[in-house]
């Protein structure tokens, strides 16, 4: 028993210093790269697929509802082109972060629906809606800065490098697209994403 737990230690240990080097080689490669490709043909069902049954494993791991809101999604557009890897990397932070800071027994939202269209394009919202620890208002001034973590108890007692959110704001700015966040401290938090796809 005493070696389970041990070994149990161990991973986990090396589970977080995996994620710090790939957040820091990430945000390396994001600050290196002079050419993004945004005309990769890609199912926007497939990459939303994959993003929300990881997170949904590890959602229930923690005992917490993981729901995909159909209510508010509005798909009626499956093929398009843009830059997939992006995207999956960035609503992984993001529902990743909603997972984490999000106590046993609470929940999180997520949704994706188009709310604007043209000849050539339409703009996609990405929503993600937990009742999480929330953080304060000075810290959202500051969330999408590199190293940036509040500076108190209730979130430094979180592991992460600080890095995560800056490199979602990359992600969306290198796409020409925008993102937001609305949150009160120990009610919880919500971050909506729009990006422009062909």
């Amino acid at each position: 028993e005493m070696q389970k737990k041990c070994r149990e230690k161990l991973l986990e240990s090396a589970r977080h210093l995996v994620s710090m080097v790939n957040d820091i080689l990430d945000m390396n490669k994001l600050e290196t790269e002079q050419f993004v490709e945004n005309d990769i043909p890609f199912n926007l069902a497939a990459v939303l697929n994959r993003v929300n049954t990881d997170q949904q494993m590890q959602a229930g791991k923690k005992k917490i509802d993981y729901v995909v809101d159909w209510e508010k999604s509005e798909l009626n557009h499956m093929y398009l082109t843009g830059n997939p890897v992006y995207i999956e990397k960035l609503l992984t932070v993001i529902t990743d972060n909603a997972v984490k800071f999000t106590k046993p027994g609470g929940n999180v939202s997520v949704w994706c629906r188009k709310i604007s269209e043209d000849d050539e394009r339409a703009v996609y919202e990405f929503g993600c809606s937990d009742n999480g620890i929330g953080m304060s208002e000075e810290f959202q001034t500051r969330i999408f800065d590199e190293f940036s973590q509040e500076n108190d108890g209730a979130r430094t007692s979180y592991k992460g490098t600080g890095l995560g959110m800056a490199i979602a704001k990359k992600y969306v700015d290198l796409m020409g697209g925008k993102i937001e966040v609305s949150s009160r401290q120990g009610v919880g938090s919500t971050f909506t994403v729009e990006i422009p796809l062909r």
